[in-house]
């Protein structure tokens, strides 16, 4: 009997043989209790995982103590699960999730620290968006990228949706690299394919700057202060500053300091406009809009997807009150003016193809 312990699940397929740290594995036994299955996890074979996968078993299960163990395996050996065949696409969506935000919550926590961004951190970062490269290849890899939308909103989490939408959309829409890098059309596949992982570390990293507003302000449950906002609006500045010396394209740090431009003007921090403002920026203001409005934030609901698309292209009233007792969200409102309208046409197509519902 295991009374006194916590328990998490982890999925077969999330099981490298031969690569699991040496922690006991228990199974959920018909009788509802929770039975040692193997006592070192590294020595579990494929034969024993057939067995168990015959036997109508989909998961195991951990000492919850144990877990930090777990996050590290999954990380280290995160490829090889992605690529198994034997993994379902929702079991690596939710994988990739748990890392991805693993990875970009030590790389807030890591930078907030020392105020720029770590090579080491960096290097994560980077193998994180090759990960994500080998995931969204997958042909049935939008389905579970979907589902994740209208989760709930923490800056981890909205950075890895912001991450997988990126670089889907880019994926599909291709032309738009022409202008992301002038002269993507004379690179070689190698080179295009680092293009797009450039584009997903600033996607990954597009809110980095965020690491140094306090927690207090990004999940207040009400309106912020007018100088509560001034301090918020000053993230894709921090964001530059601690990118400045990381060994990243250009496109990159003008992406992650022009994310807040409008197209029509009126964004921050610079007040650019129009063409000033860097292409994969104007992507990342449509992808991060859209994530934000359909995610469960402290004081809204989530914004079903075809209303936000609905609001993202139209006009902003002359006159908008809140309904009594409601905070009114600047995303509740036509944002026309904010984006590329060429862009945010093809977001729309994209969005499309991913057959939402409502």
């Amino acid at each position: 009997m295991h009374n006194q312990q916590r328990y998490m699940s982890f999925p077969l397929g999330s099981i490298v043989p031969g690569s699991l740290p040496d922690f006991k594995i228990f199974i959920f036994s018909r009788d509802s209790r929770y039975v040692l299955w193997s006592r070192d996890g590294g020595r579990v074979t494929p034969e024993q995982l057939a067995k168990l996968s015959a036997a109508g078993h989909h998961e195991v299960f951990l000492d919850l103590d144990e877990e930090f163990k777990y996050d590290e395996y999954l990380e280290d050996h995160l490829g090889g699960i992605l690529e198994n065949r034997l993994t379902t696409d929702e079991q690596k969506a939710s994988i990739f999730s748990k890392v991805s935000t693993n990875v970009v919550k030590d790389a807030f926590e890591t930078s907030l620290g020392l105020g720029a961004m770590d090579s080491k951190t960096m290097v994560r970062t980077q193998t994180m968006v090759e990960n994500a490269l080998i995931f969204i290849a997958q042909s049935n890899s939008i389905q579970p990228l979907a589902k994740m939308i209208g989760h709930d909103y923490r800056t981890y989490e909205h950075a890895t949706k912001v991450l997988w939408f990126t670089m889907a959309f880019l994926r599909s829409n291709p032309d738009i690299f022409e202008q992301v890098r002038p002269d993507y059309d004379s690179l070689d596949d190698h080179l295009r394919t680092e293009v797009l992982r450039h584009c997903g570390v600033a996607a990954l990293l597009h809110d980095i700057g965020k690491a140094l507003v306090s927690p207090d302000i990004l999940n207040k449950n009400g309106r912020l202060t007018e100088t509560e906002w001034e301090i918020v609006k000053r993230h894709p500045l921090n964001g530059l500053a601690m990118l400045l010396d990381a060994d990243l394209p250009d496109f990159v740090k003008k992406a992650v300091l022009h994310h807040h431009e409008d197209f029509q003007g009126g964004g921050y921090p610079m007040g650019f406009e129009g063409l000033q403002i860097s292409m994969l920026a104007r992507v990342l203001r449509i992808v991060d809009t859209f994530d934000a409005m359909t995610s469960r934030r402290p004081y809204k609901q989530p914004v079903p997807p075809l209303k936000a698309m609905q609001i993202m292209v139209g006009k902003p009233p002359e006159k908008e009150t809140a309904p009594k007792g409601k905070i009114q969200d600047e995303r509740d409102i036509g944002m026309r003016r904010c984006f590329d309208e060429e862009l945010l046409r093809k977001f729309i197509i994209f969005l499309g193809d991913m057959k939402l519902g409502q």
